[in-house]
């Protein structure tokens, strides 16, 4: 399915206010054109000295405005009802299917890259849509006022569609230029888009080392070339009117040139009844023999060059349309290929059941993984058994796969080889949301959303009550809380900055217990803290884990000696398992790395 047609199907809910639309559109159209008889049959009656004709046409002429405005206020409505709608619906679905998405597809594309969908292309999408009602209205003038035309002189009507073909193949390669050059747009807009994110999210970042001259040069370099993308389609755009309205001239000026003549042998002859000579300028032959059969009067004419004046208009706005319609369909193809289009990594099987109520018990069979198809592999050949109730640590150097083998149970990632189980269940057999809402994390770094400590305490069981959300704070040790002047209805700001990293950490362990997962997953969630903060969080992890299937990932490997069983990883591999004293006499890759941080702290 081409773009155009993938976006006009996001009109399918919508159709019935867009025929309603279209019905007051076309009557809109319709009613313009036949003010062109009213204009006749006022010139007409002046010239022939009709006064009550004349008088009964200017008061119809009031009528024929209130019904229009009628029908114009439809036309502007629906169809403006109907644009916005679309846009909402793709909106909607953009969000909903970014959500859709593995975590996969969010660490290989740039944040900036994905807002850019939302903040640059939609408004482009929008743009146009708000533009349906001259896509409609303008073709349908056209249509209408050229039947009105073939009927007050079928051989000007002839002249003035010779010029047609010349504008629509001046439009069609002008727009076509337009629409290459608005798929450069987007990305660039999508460039500049992603250092706004970058050096904002990182604001802190950029002011420690006084690099705001340096990210000002980089935006400012950054737009200055999307400046110059856009320019190029801009005079592109600037080309096409007068280009239009320098054809459609020639049009009219032949037209009136012929249409003048006419107007004048018809007055001479029905005067004169004679040969076609008026003053000193002979009326051409040709037209003098056509005007015996088909007189054409003032009143005729001048209708006849106000159609055609709306038909060049319109002309002009399908020009337009064009052109909109060529950075719609580059801005939706952009959508597409960076969110619609792509496939989640981890998707739920056809026959996908509920995870039933979880007990504790974890298996990884023979588990292999790497992030992409030629990356070089961050598991290797993974086995083991993690008991009901067991709390097992995950220690290792940087890079040796703990979190990756972590992120597997809550299958933000699938295995390449082997599989990951929770008492006996393939994990692939669930479906995600039930498997999800029964595992509790706590990240080392804590996103906390913008809105009060009640939102983000109970981001997990939004059916909470305010007891239940004071005694999981209670549990973790969050009794800050009760010092704020609004106490849950705090409002902790973006990404909670209004928090310390201590509060924060304990505000992600009440959102933990309000869980009750029967599975927990702590991701070195004490190791970005002061020994004040960690004392006070390692007690709430210890409430938290009370009977539940643990598994702590930690760099402190103090904080985890009293962990029923320790496994070791290096390079992908589990290479010891043991409880913290077996390891230590064993003297292995443990021991050495216990031993290193010990003399290091001294």
């Amino acid at each position: 399915m081409n773009t155009q047609r993938r976006l006009l199907e996001y009109l399918r809910p919508f159709r019935k206010i867009l025929v309603a639309g279209l019905i007051c559109a076309g009557i809109t159209s319709a009613i313009e054109a036949v003010v062109a008889l009213f204009i006749k049959e006022v010139i007409n009656s002046m010239t022939s000295g009709q006064v009550g004709h004349l008088n009964f046409m200017c008061a119809a002429v009031i009528l024929v405005f209130i019904i229009k405005g009628i029908f114009t206020f439809g036309q502007n409505y629906f169809l403006s009802l109907t644009a916005n709608s679309m846009v909402a619906r793709m909106r909607d679905n953009i969000f909903e299917h970014l959500h859709s998405l593995s975590l996969s597809y969010f660490n290989q594309k740039r944040t900036g890259a994905i807002l850019s969908v939302l903040t640059n292309d939609v408004p482009v999408i929008q743009d146009a849509a708000m533009n349906l009602r001259q896509m409609i209205s303008a073709p349908l003038t056209i249509v209408i006022s050229l039947a009105m035309l073939f009927r007050f002189s079928w051989f000007l009507a002839l002249v003035s569609l010779v010029f047609i073909p010349f504008m629509a193949v001046a439009i069609q390669r002008i727009s076509r230029r337009i629409g290459r050059i608005s798929r450069a747009v987007q990305g660039k807009l999508s460039d500049v888009t992603h250092i706004v994110e970058e050096t904002v999210a990182g604001a802190r970042v950029v002011k420690s080392f006084a690099a705001e001259k340096h990210e000002i040069e980089r935006f400012r370099d950054e737009n200055a070339r999307t400046l110059q993308t856009v320019m190029r389609g801009e005079r592109r755009r600037a080309q096409l009117r007068p280009v239009i309205d320098f054809i459609g001239a020639f049009g009219i000026a032949l037209v009136m040139y012929l249409g003048g003549n006419m107007v004048a042998a018809t007055v001479y002859l029905r005067r004169a009844g004679a040969a076609g000579i008026y003053g000193h300028n002979p009326v051409p032959f040709f037209l003098r023999q056509f005007v015996v059969h088909h007189g054409l009067t003032v009143g005729a004419f001048t209708a006849f060059l106000f159609l055609l004046d709306r038909v060049a208009r319109s002309a002009s706005q399908v020009g337009s349309i064009a052109t909109t319609r060529q950075q719609a369909l580059a801005a939706a193809g952009h959508i597409f290929e960076e969110v619609l289009d792509v496939v989640p990594d981890v998707q739920e099987s056809a026959n996908a059941r509920p995870m039933p109520e979880i007990k504790g018990g974890i298996t990884f069979q023979n588990v292999s993984f790497r992030y992409s198809p030629e990356g070089p592999l961050v598991l290797q050949n993974i086995s083991l058994q993690v008991e009901p109730g067991e709390i097992v640590a995950l220690v290792g150097r940087s890079g040796a796969g703990k979190s990756t083998l972590a992120d597997l149970i809550p299958r933000f990632y699938d295995p390449v080889e082997g599989k990951v189980s929770i008492d006996s269940v393939d994990l692939r057999e669930v479906k995600l949301g039930s498997l999800r809402s029964q595992i509790g994390i706590v990240p080392q770094e804590t996103r906390l959303f913008a809105g009060t400590l009640r939102d983000n305490v109970a981001y997990g069981n939004r059916s909470a009550t305010d007891a239940e959300i004071w005694q999981a704070l209670q549990q973790a040790n969050a009794s800050f809380v009760q010092g704020f002047e609004e106490q849950l209805d705090t409002m902790v700001g973006d990404r909670g900055v209004r928090l310390s990293g201590g509060e924060r950490q304990r505000i992600a362990i009440a959102r933990a217990i309000l869980m009750n997962p029967r599975l927990l997953i702590l991701d070195e969630a004490t190791s970005s803290l002061d020994a004040s903060s960690e004392a006070l969080v390692q007690e709430a992890l210890e409430h938290l884990m009370r009977g539940r299937t643990t598994l702590i990932i930690a760099h402190r490997l103090s904080t985890i000696v009293g962990a029923h069983r320790i496994v070791a990883m290096q390079d992908g591999r589990i290479v010891e398992t043991g409880s913290h004293r077996e390891l230590i006499e064993a003297g292995g890759y443990y021991a050495n790395l216990y031993e290193t941080q010990l003399s290091g702290f001294e």
